[in-house]
């Protein structure tokens, strides 16, 4: 198995846009964050296997080469091993019978639920108690958030500062406290998956809508695809995406350890 060079990640990119693709897989690809690339062949690659530094990865291409399953297999062993995170995007059906094989019973698997954007939201945000305002999420913001502080930035961005320059997200303040929260965890293929986030005591309130509406407007009005994916469990999550202008389009698995 062969880790791909940094300077052939640009050109792979046309190979995943007819296919389930994470955001964070853009992501690694553009280089906009850390990332690592594995393939099975450097010149005409079939199979990938495609990982942030925080321990997230996504599989696709062809499923039965014996050698590259038996890679992902001794990878997950060692991160295992060294009790490192290792969550599994699968690509397809295809793939969820092949890690079924190859990991057995080791790792949990979860449905997720992926949504395409179709409209803008159908009402306009309220508008918000004068104790409350709205702002755009900057390092101040970060170092007094309890849900998306710094060590969030860390692990999805590699660090605070990154994420200022190069992603964004607005938050629901009251006073010095951040109560309610929309950030983009990954950008890529100019599109801005969602993160978002209500301290239970301020739920309910719309606050989630308001941020979430205003993340949307940002993306649209700069050229960006706004991306929700949530457990498929998570009703909550889904009423809240139908109401932000998102719908339903497929399901895929994760596997996870711990």
């Amino acid at each position: 198995m062969q880790e791909l060079p940094r300077g052939k990640y640009k050109g792979l990119k046309p190979l995943f846009d007819k296919t389930f693709c994470p955001t964070f897989v853009y992501a690694i690809l553009e280089q906009t964050i850390p990332g690592v690339v594995y393939a099975d062949d450097q010149t005409s690659p079939g199979s990938f296997f495609i990982g942030t530094e925080s321990g997230i990865y996504f599989i696709a291409g062809e499923e039965g080469n014996h050698v590259f399953n038996d890679f992902i297999s001794e990878y997950y062993e060692k991160q295992a091993r060294a009790a490192k995170r290792f969550t599994l995007f699968s690509s397809n059906d295809a793939w969820d019978q092949v890690m079924k094989t190859i990991l057995k019973d080791d790792l949990n698997q979860m449905k997720r639920m992926a949504f395409s954007f179709r409209q803008k939201p159908s009402k306009p945000p309220f508008e918000l108690p004068k104790e409350l305002v709205l702002k755009r999420i900057d390092e101040d913001i970060i170092s007094i958030s309890t849900e998306f502080n710094s060590a969030y930035y860390e692990e999805y961005w590699n660090s605070a500062s990154h994420f200022s320059s190069q992603g964004f997200g607005f938050a629901v303040l009251h006073g010095n406290h951040v109560v309610s929260e929309c950030t983009s965890i990954f950008l890529g293929g100019n599109r801005a998956e969602m993160d978002i986030y209500t301290l239970e005591e301020y739920r309910g309130m719309g606050l989630a809508y308001c941020a979430g509406s205003k993340f949307i407007e940002f993306c649209l009005e700069n050229g960006m695809i706004p991306i929700w994916d949530c457990d498929v469990c998570n009703k909550s999550s889904i009423t809240l995406a139908a109401k932000l202008g998102f719908k339903p389009v497929s399901e895929y698995t994760i596997y996870y350890s711990g």
